[in-house]
């Protein structure tokens, strides 16, 4: 941003003036008190604006620790860990939806005996998808994180 400001007073180093002669009285005229009040309430809501913003997502990761199990730690997790066992819990949750939705598929198909449409012979079951949910659909590898104790 380039500067309105003039310089007033004798050039810096003319004759007869010191060197930094004008600088201070450049600097107060330049930068006035009404733009320094601006730029400080700037500042302070630019600060308070962070402040929120960190406030509300420390209270975030305070709720998701207390949603996450955690096997055995009495320490608070740091952000980090919580999100790795927020992740670990819902790959999870994950499985266990997966595993029981083909158990029920497979119940379902089993009680309406040979005349089910959709399977070849008498007894067969559905193929199982060897891709698990969360990478078919979110892409992501699931990791094992090993459990403090």
């Amino acid at each position: 941003m380039k500067s309105a400001c003039k310089p007033h007073g004798p050039p810096a180093g003319a004759r007869g003036a010191p060197p930094c002669a004008g600088a201070a009285e450049r600097a107060v005229s330049c930068a006035g008190p009404g733009r320094l009040e601006s730029a400080a309430r700037r500042r302070l809501a630019a600060n308070a604006r962070e402040r929120r913003r960190m406030q509300g997502l420390n209270t975030a990761f305070d709720r998701l620790r207390r949603v996450v199990p955690q096997w055995g730690q009495d320490k608070k997790l740091s952000k980090y860990e919580t999100l790795q066992m927020a992740l670990s819990y819902i790959v999870a949750l994950t499985r266990i939806l997966a595993e029981a939705e083909r158990d029920w598929v497979g119940l379902r198909c089993e009680q309406r005996g040979r005349n089910h449409p959709y399977l070849p012979f008498p007894g067969a079951r559905l193929q199982v998808d060897p891709e698990p949910y969360g990478q078919k659909f979110f892409g992501f590898q699931p990791e094992s994180f090993p459990m403090a104790s």
